[in-house]
């Protein structure tokens, strides 16, 4: 039992790991296109709510 425990804790360990990786290589998003993209959703929001 204890054996399985320490198979899994290093799988967990693993994709973990393996899901940082993935993050740490992904392009990064730049701020202002973020603040672009929620200026655009908030205006429609406002749009949608006047009409």
């Amino acid at each position: 039992m204890e054996y399985s425990n320490v198979v899994l804790d290093a799988e967990v360990a693993r994709q973990q790991l393996a899901e940082r990786i993935a993050r740490a290589s992904a392009p990064r998003v730049p701020a202002t296109t973020y603040r672009h993209l929620l200026a655009q959703r908030l205006r429609r929001a406002a749009t949608r709510i006047d009409n």
